[in-house]
This record gives structure tokens, sequence and C-alpha cells, in this order.
């Protein structure tokens, strides 16, 4: 089919809002593509290529180019997908997440030697946390096999305002937030901070610390929260 989209734009967006499925795991439309998941691979064949090259590239960081077609459904598409599939398999076998995705795929197990872990390394966690919400309070960390998705030195971050962004956008829902006794715990993380309690309800509603951050990054008066609706300022 023929379409149309705004040039260097994403291409996985385009093809995922003309209703053409693709799988992926770590895109997100709120912040930048990364790639680091490789099931959204399309083939591709620019405008000046001869007619039957084409080139395997992952969809999310690929941009939307003059006359591009874009092949989502070849043999050796699927065929790639699946071999990235067994890898995520692999490294994640007991995820529920990557199971589903898997036997839609149908791949009832993988080849490769599994690693019994939980994190597949999209890297999405981090990216909302920098771009979205202004933190910094994971990273990656090591090399290779020994690749992980942490805090700096392994310790509870200062830096984390336990909003749990994180938590929500994770694909494979391995970071985990839980909330009791007034307080809200980021379980990956190791970060409890205590919940701002509304003064007219008593209802605890989010961290104090996350709320001081976002007043900052808003340039806010203090005590907003602790205000009635209509106390509220509003700026002209």
């Amino acid at each position: 089919r023929e379409i149309r989209a705004e040039e260097e734009s994403p291409l996985l967006e385009a093809i995922l809002r003309e209703g053409i499925e693709v799988p992926t795991l770590c895109h997100h439309e709120a912040v930048k593509p990364y790639g680091a998941c490789r099931l959204c691979l399309v083939e591709v064949n620019q405008e000046g290529w001869k007619p039957d090259w084409r080139k395997l590239t992952t969809s999310c960081n690929f941009p939307v180019l003059p006359g591009l077609k874009v092949f989502t459904d070849t043999e050796k598409v699927r065929r790639r997908r699946k071999l990235v599939m067994e890898l995520h398999l692999a490294r994640a076998p007991r995820s529920p997440e990557i199971l589903g995705m898997a036997a839609e795929m149908g791949i009832p197990d993988t080849r490769f030697r599994k690693q019994e872990e939980d994190c597949i390394l999209c890297g999405l966690c981090a990216r909302v946390c920098e771009e979205i919400v202004g933190v910094h309070a994971i990273t990656f960390h090591g090399r290779g096999g020994y690749k992980n998705m942490s805090t700096p030195f392994h310790e509870g971050s200062r830096e984390c305002i336990a909003c749990g962004a994180c938590a929500f956008v994770c694909p494979v829902g391995c970071i985990g937030l839980h909330q009791a006794g007034g307080t809200r715990t980021i379980d990956r993380w190791g970060r409890t901070l205590d919940m701002a309690r509304s003064k007219h309800s008593g209802i605890a509603f989010a961290p104090a610390y996350q709320l001081e951050h976002f007043r900052k990054r808003a340039g806010l008066p203090e005590g907003l929260y602790d205000k009635a609706p209509g106390e509220i300022p509003r700026k002209k």
C-alpha cells in the first residue's frame, strides 16, 4: 500500500499508524528510538537502489524517506525476528511477556543457553528516567555478558524520586513498585520514599520527593500540593 508520513520521522511509527503489525519491546512514542530489542526489523529499498536490493534494518530508528519501499513480512524478516526472539527467550525464559510473544511467533523454546535473567536490557526505563522525568537515577553498567541496568554502585540512588515511570514502561514488568504504610518502594532499585498525604482527605498520593522535584522543574511555589484546588495560584 502507498502511505504518506513526515520525512525523517521514525519509520516504525508510520508503520504502526497504518495498522500494520510489527513486534517491539523497547519502543515508546514518548522517548527517542534506541533499537535495542531488534524485533521491529523490516526490509527497505531506498529510491535509487536496484529494485531487487534490500537492506534489513530496525524500523524504530530508520527515517521515513521519499520513495522508500518497506517490506514488513518477508521470509527473511520473519526468520530474523524469530532468531532475535529466541535470544530474548534465552535471557528471560520465565518472563510471561517474553513467553507470550514467543508463542505468538511460533517459538516453543530456544536453542540458546538460558540465563535465568528477567531484564532484557532494552534501556527503556533509563531513557524515560532521563528524557521524560529529568532524573538520571539508573543506567547501564558493564559490557558484554556482564552488562546490566542498575543504579550507581548498585546502591539505593538518591536521584530516584520513586515516580514509578520506569516500572510503568518496563515491557517485561521486572522492576516492580509497591505502596504500603505511607511509603512507595521501587523494588529493583531499592528506593523507598515517604508519600505525601492530601491535607484535606489524608490519602497518600505521591512521594513528597517526587512532588518537590516536579515543583522545582515547573517553577511553582512551595507547598503547592498542600493547598485546596481553589487556593492554587494560576499563572497568567
